[in-house]
């Protein structure tokens, strides 16, 4: 990631993208939207992911006779002092698409994947308190999919693997010579991505409980700025990305005819992740289900 100037081009690319999913909500099944406390990283190293935040996600999944489609965009919001009150502070969004056609083959269960992501946030600078902006680069992927899955989708399990291509991955990280000269170094030095992704309901055969996640792996050499020190982290430390976030749902409102609210919780764990070593960032939240 690079800072960056907020435009007001990309504010209405988020605007539309929001706006999307939105209006998908209330078109489609498989819609949720989810709140979250996030406690921030149990690494105090992680200067900038030791305040805690509140995220909301709507998310959705909406399988046809074409294949499938997948997306959702994170919203943070800050609760820190010393973060940006006055606005999100940062936005990230993804939106998949499966395509199969041979749904009624021997090869039902592998389909063709393609794959955007990007996003964009600010911070406040620990010494000026000025706003700053930054942005995750876009990303597009494609490749294949295998999934495993009931007739409902409630249980779920996929591997994914996708080729990755990162817009102005050249200019993510520079290395120094033995002159002192600055050279520019491609970042995604292994261009793959491997996702897997799971869901299962009754969860231990207890009625109710939901177990669910991803997890992916890519390689990336790159320089992230710490927002807490201000100071970009080496990238020669760094050759891949790892993050998982597992999650655990119960269905409280069975209780009280309202099967649409959960409660759980959500752990994530990453390397790497934001140019931090390890990190594990615990969560609680709610979930509604739309349908």
């Amino acid at each position: 990631m690079q800072p960056i100037l907020i435009h007001h081009s990309m504010k209405r690319v988020i605007t539309v993208f929001v706006f999307s999913l939105v209006c998908a909500a209330w078109l489609y099944a498989g819609t949720n939207i989810q709140v979250y406390y996030d406690f921030g990283s149990l690494n105090t190293a992680c200067a900038n992911r030791r305040s805690p935040r509140v995220t909301t996600t709507l998310e959705l999944f909406y399988p046809d006779k074409w294949g499938n489609t997948f997306a959702f965009i994170d919203f943070d919001y800050a609760i820190h002092p010393t973060d940006p009150h006055n606005t999100p502070f940062m936005a990230y969004g993804e939106i998949a698409r499966c395509l199969n056609f041979w749904q009624n083959s021997v090869v039902k269960d592998l389909s063709l994947q393609v794959e955007y992501n990007g996003g964009l946030g600010i911070y406040k600078d620990a010494t000026t308190k000025n706003i700053h902006g930054y942005g995750i680069n876009h990303a597009a992927l494609f490749g294949l999919n295998y999934c495993l899955h009931t007739a409902d989708y409630k249980n779920i399990f996929n591997i994914e693997i996708l080729f990755k291509y990162i817009v102005d991955d050249n200019n993510m990280w520079r290395v120094k010579d033995a002159s002192g000269n600055w050279h520019k170094q491609r970042g995604n030095t292994i261009p793959l991505q491997f996702t897997f992704v799971w869901g299962c309901d009754d969860f231990c055969t207890l009625p109710g409980l939901r177990f669910s996640g991803f997890l992916d792996i890519w390689g990336a050499k790159q320089s992230v700025l710490d927002r807490g020190t201000g100071a970009w982290t080496d990238p020669a430390k760094q050759s891949f990305v790892f993050i998982s976030e597992p999650q655990l749902w119960y269905n409280v409102g069975r209780w009280f005819k309202c099967p649409n609210l959960n409660i759980g919780t959500e752990i994530e764990f990453s390397y790497n992740f934001t140019g931090a070593g390890f990190m594990c960032n615990p969560c609680l939240g709610i979930k509604w289900c739309f349908d």
